[in-house]
């Protein structure tokens, strides 16, 4: 549990391995985007907690891939600005890689000490990041910090027993297979979850409310389900009992996928989904 915890904040592994690049993560981003049930641009859906008018300064940190430049452009008119910052330089030369829209720039940078002088946003977004930070009190005080009085501030999470059929695939798998596992909670089922992100987010901005969108990712073939599970190599591989390759545990997932599939017609995989919307008030 330790040896997980450490890897999901510490800064050289996220840089160099997790997100070295922006492969992984554009994998599960497709995923959602394709296969979640009812239909949804969760991306849109989370943007639209802002009321919007054109001309807001933008930050979205911890980035990523890019996922909320073009909806959060596409928002934007009359001058306004987004800066989509990331730890990892590995991610920013993917996403700069790509042809960026005309009102968007990126920043590398920490979370916990942000390069913006005082009240310079009027918006930001840490979307699916904050548990991966070391000091999340200090995030959000850093947020709060760049927000102009009446910014909004937007921090989308899951549940922690979101997408458990993953992890239960996997341990499934390795069981099946002859090898003893308890996959413990990831940091990011545990650090920043819809269930404990108040305690987070209410000391620094008093004024935050939530909300949730339940769905499923919905599978009719085994591939992307594979695909998706084996995305996550980097946060799960180091929990496989010794003497246990990755590869034949992913063999026996996908026959496992498959079956159901075979006896289900569809294997569906279970998400709760959300966003802390706050805002600055003083």
């Amino acid at each position: 549990m330790k040896k997980c915890e450490s890897a999901a904040t510490d800064r050289e592994h996220l840089t160099t391995r997790t997100y070295a690049t922006e492969q992984a993560l554009a994998v599960r981003i497709w995923t959602h985007g394709n296969y979640t049930q009812p239909v949804l641009d969760f991306h849109a859906w989370v943007l639209d907690h802002v009321p919007w008018r054109g001309d807001e300064r933008v930050l979205d940190i911890g980035c990523g891939s890019g996922a909320y430049i073009e909806p959060v452009c596409r928002r934007l008119a009359q001058g306004g600005r987004l800066l989509a910052g990331d730890l990892s330089l590995g991610m920013l030369r993917d996403v700069a890689a790509k042809s960026l829209p005309a009102c968007a720039a990126l920043l590398n940078g920490d979370a916990t000490s942000i390069p913006l002088p005082d009240g310079c946003c009027d918006v930001v977004l840490a979307n699916h990041m904050l548990y991966h930070v070391p000091q999340i009190e200090a995030a959000v005080a850093e947020i709060r910090r760049v927000l102009r009085p009446g910014g909004r501030f937007l921090a989308a999470t899951n549940t922690r027993h979101s997408m458990l059929e993953f992890i239960t695939e996997v341990e499934v798998a390795c069981r099946t297979l002859g090898y003893s596992i308890d996959i413990p909670p990831t940091p990011a089922r545990t650090r920043f979850t819809l269930e404990n992100g108040w305690d987070f987010v209410r000391p620094s901005f008093p004024n935050v409310e939530q909300d949730i969108v339940e769905s499923a990712l919905v599978f009719a073939v085994a591939a992307p389900a594979v695909a998706y599970i084996n995305s996550l190599r980097d946060i799960y591989g180091p929990q496989l009992p010794a003497g246990l390759a990755w590869e034949t545990m992913m063999e026996q997932v996908e026959r496992q996928i498959q079956d159901s599939i075979a006896e289900q017609r569809v294997y569906r995989v279970a998400k709760t989904t959300g966003v802390f919307v706050a805002t600055r008030e003083t």
